[in-house]
């Protein structure tokens, strides 16, 4: 919501929620108007002059497929963050319904847009580390899911492993041939549940490149997200940002701040980016740079590690 009002090109129109109270809480905060469902908010605005252009999608993945073909039936631009969907085939799906409903559909790996994670990328894409050997991502989220949503719709390797597979793709400009999986649960309610909250996947690429993710739902310091790229004339690495930039140095030791909150504080500017260039697609007809086969690889690696921390072995795609 404050990136959608901050932005000068955007009219921020409307929030939909079938939850009344949170929408109106929402449309106060931002001085629009509330809608318990799309239909309402499309009747809304007509299809005039004060028509709506797009929509921005912030509900469970569960639930993507009835909201974009809604929106795409409609003709409403849709920008949706990770996962298009729960799986490859659902994915395929709503970008060929998009297609032929004439609507661009923009899926958002935020990694792509932050200044670091681009910059580490466009050095190993231009070869400024020779040629890549190896990686080693770590993913460790700040503060950890309620245990209902774990519960429901947490499955680490659909929910947290995305945006780093998409992003190792995109930096290593190849493709996985194999993955492994594993994983393990904290808690005994997780156990019973089937539900990872720790997992680790190896990633085999066409290149040769071997890739290890490691993931965990909680780290008690804050959002640990870190990156390293080897190869065979340098390093590239993605660090840690801080909530603050301060070093207290005394006899008790050196002492750092606590890494930043979450993940709005870590790509506050990143998330700022995408809405720039989702506007840019809708006002200026320009190509989202995610494509179609982006989102289906990625999803299809997904499904495979979970595939594989189900049967124990590796899969190859």
């Amino acid at each position: 919501g404050k990136i959608l009002y901050g932005n000068p090109r955007v009219e921020f129109c409307g929030v939909v929620d079938v939850n009344e109270e949170a929408a109106g809480k929402l449309a106060n905060t931002f001085n629009t108007i509330a809608f318990q469902s799309l239909n309402n908010a499309v009747a809304h605005f007509g299809n005039g002059d004060s028509k709506l252009n797009g929509i921005v999608v912030c509900t469970p993945t569960f639930t993507h497929d009835a909201v974009i073909r809604q929106a795409a039936e409609h003709g409403l631009h849709i920008f949706t963050e990770k996962p298009v969907d729960e799986t490859s085939e659902k994915v395929t799906s709503l970008f060929d319904f998009c297609e032929k409903s004439n609507v661009k559909l923009c899926c958002g790996f935020q990694r792509r847009f932050d200044v670091t994670y681009k910059a580490v990328a466009d050095a190993v894409r231009g070869g400024k580390i020779g040629k890549a050997l190896s990686a080693a991502i770590f993913f460790a989220d700040h503060p950890c899911p309620p245990i209902e949503f774990l519960l429901k719709g947490g499955d680490i390797f659909m929910d947290l492993s995305a945006h780093d597979v998409d992003y190792i793709r995109w930096a290593l400009d190849d493709e996985v041939d194999s993955v492994y999986a594993t994983g393990s649960s904290s808690t005994e309610e997780l156990k019973n549940a089937g539900v990872y909250d720790n997992a680790t996947m190896v990633l085999s690429f066409n290149k040769g490149a071997v890739v290890t993710l490691t993931m965990s739902r909680s780290a008690s310091y804050g959002y640990d997200q870190r990156c390293e790229i080897f190869g065979t004339e340098g390093l590239a690495s993605v660090n840690n940002e801080f909530a603050d930039s301060s070093i207290i140095s005394n006899k008790g030791g050196i002492q750092q701040a606590r890494l930043k909150h979450s993940f709005p504080e870590r790509f506050d500017a990143a998330f700022a980016k995408e809405i720039d260039v989702f506007t840019d697609c809708i006002l200026e007809n320009t190509t989202w740079p995610i494509f179609k086969e982006d989102c289906i690889s990625t999803q299809k690696i997904a499904d495979a590690a979970r595939k594989s921390a189900e049967l124990r072995e590796v899969i190859k795609l």
